[in-house]
């Protein structure tokens, strides 16, 4: 990252594309956990799905393993449902 920051004058954009990539922690996750929500997601049935949906899912199902509150969770509920709505259209 400080050979980016010295570079920034002459490379603005890459820069802050660099800052962007290159700040991201690495996951002490092993990859294959990291992406098996793919396979509980993605079935015969659900493959038709838009990706953004795929995204709503899997996001969705993170929140709710989480402890939330009831207002949170309606929020969400609302939220989903407004992305049903959209994918309907």
């Amino acid at each position: 990252l400080s050979w980016w920051r010295r570079a920034s004058v002459k490379f603005p954009i890459l820069s802050e594309l660099a800052k962007d990539v290159l700040a991201v922690q690495v996951s002490s996750v092993a990859s294959e956990s990291a992406f098996s929500t793919s396979g509980r997601i993605l079935d015969p049935f659900r493959s038709c799905l838009m990706p953004y949906m795929i995204e709503a899912l899997v996001c969705t199902q993170q929140w709710l393993r989480n402890t939330i509150s009831a207002e949170k969770l309606a929020s969400l509920t609302q939220m989903f449902e407004e992305l049903e709505f959209h994918e309907s259209l």
